[in-house]
């Protein structure tokens, strides 16, 4: 979950210019029994299941990934929060200056991590066991270093997450791989058994392409604007915006980065070095892959760090429940939404160079809702569903068709930025009607 642009630009086809898009109907509705006329795009009264994800509710995360928010530093903040201090280091999709809010950004820097501790001795301690934890721990062990992951869920992961939902794999957090070529995630895949499913943006119904004109030339103005790292996008923006240009910012800009025009820097969208070949999703998610690099390791569940002190001599990391270990080398991976929770102390406090990265860098939400139906009631050969809402534009603007890709009658919508927080305060059947009157409304 990229970062520039071409990460996972949208480009809008001229299928539909207006604020409806119209749901093919290809078999029965479950909902009530009734055989739905084919084309009519009749929805259900409800999904048979559902999964929600609320990243920033979510003490071990505190949000989906980062994102840089204007500052005099800029971008110089990732390689700032990359910095060792003492015998402490970093690691990170935050600490990635190639490939931040990635998966194989957060991958990649838990190798730099390791190369940093190569010509070390003694025993390694690392904090967190997602891509970037995993990344150092595989590394350092096979090279037959004495490595210990601490990681305070129950399982390994970090902020990629696959349970299953009807009979498929739903990722909760990263889904994509951004870029197939030359990305170590595709080689991860392969080693885990995983296979790769390419995903075309393209291949979509819905949205409009003079609003997604509208928002590339901003994105365009903020590359070329005086001093970008210290401005907010929203600069570039008009006072008043309509409901597709509105739309076209929720899919392009705050389900890109996961924050909204006026938390975002305008050098945000050209963060980054972008990887060709196109995006692919994993036909048994993320979690495999997190499974297979986990294999022999020694990693530490349920065990909740809360402090971490460090000198010179050493680390030593005490767990919320008073246990402590030490070694003679850290790796802490926490991401940028827990360092700025302050559930985790310092001791002493992190040097003043790494709060002012912390200051640029900021978390961002990107919350998704998976729903299972009986039937499909929509397209199923698009790879994308997009909608307007003329109330609400943003809400619940793109939508993936899951029967494309895994050939079960399966949709997962986003909500990002500020949209997202305020779901986030929602029950979870408050957030599933609001889905439900979304999926109703595009058929009308």
């Amino acid at each position: 979950m990229v970062v520039e642009i071409s990460r996972r630009t949208v480009v809008v086809t001229a299928l539909s210019a207006g604020l409806t898009l119209a749901l093919a109907a290809c078999a029965p509705s479950a909902g009530s029994g009734t055989p739905v006329e084919r084309g009519t795009g009749k929805v259900p009264t409800g999904p048979t299941a559902f999964r929600r994800t609320s990243w920033s509710t979510d003490p071990f995360a505190a949000g989906s990934y980062s994102y840089l928010a204007p500052s005099e530093i800029g971008s110089d903040a990732r390689r700032m929060l990359a910095e060792p201090a003492a015998r402490l280091h970093f690691a990170g999709e935050a600490t990635s200056s190639t490939a931040p809010a990635t998966t194989h950004g957060a991958w990649e820097s838990g190798l730099r991590a390791s190369e940093e501790l190569r010509d070390s001795t003694g025993p390694i301690l690392i904090i967190g066991a997602g891509f970037a934890g995993l990344a150092a721990a595989r590394t350092l062990t096979d090279a037959g270093r004495e490595v210990t992951v601490v990681e305070g869920r129950d399982r390994t992961g970090g902020r990629a997450h696959t349970v299953t939902l009807d009979g498929i794999p739903a990722d909760l957090g990263a889904s994509w791989i951004h870029g197939v070529d030359e990305n170590p995630m595709v080689t991860l895949a392969a080693d885990a058994g995983v296979a790769t499913i390419p995903f075309d943006y393209d291949n979509q119904v819905g949205g409009s392409s003079s609003a997604q004109e509208f928002v590339d030339n901003i994105l365009e103005q903020a590359r070329e604007a005086q001093d970008p790292e210290a401005r907010a996008l929203a600069e570039l923006l008009p006072q008043d915006l309509s409901p597709e240009q509105q739309w076209a910012i929720a899919v392009s800009v705050s389900g890109e980065f996961a924050a909204d025009p006026a938390q975002l820097a305008m050098a945000a969208p050209d963060e980054g070095d972008p990887l060709g070949g196109g995006d692919s999703l994993l036909n048994l998610g993320y979690s495999a892959i997190t499974d297979d690099l986990a294999e022999g390791l020694d990693i530490r569940l349920n065990w909740v760090v809360a402090n971490i002190s460090y000198d010179d001599a050493g680390v030593t990391v005490t767990s919320a429940d008073g246990q402590t270990l030490r070694a003679e080398h850290g790796i802490v991976t926490l991401p940028v939404g827990v360092l700025h929770a302050g559930t985790v102390s310092f001791s002493p406090a992190l040097p003043p160079e790494k709060m002012e990265a912390l200051g640029a860098l900021q978390s961002g939400l990107l919350d998704k809702l998976w729903l299972a139906f009986d039937e499909v009631f929509w397209d199923p050969d698009v790879d994308v569903i997009n909608w307007i809402d003329p109330v609400n534009p943003g809400h619940w603007p793109f939508w993936v068709n899951g029967y494309k890709i895994f050939g079960e009658p399966v949709l997962l919508g986003f909500n990002s930025g500020d949209i997202a927080r305020e779901f986030a305060e929602m029950s979870d059947d408050e957030v599933v009607a609001s889905a439900m009157a979304a999926l109703t409304a595009m058929t009308e």
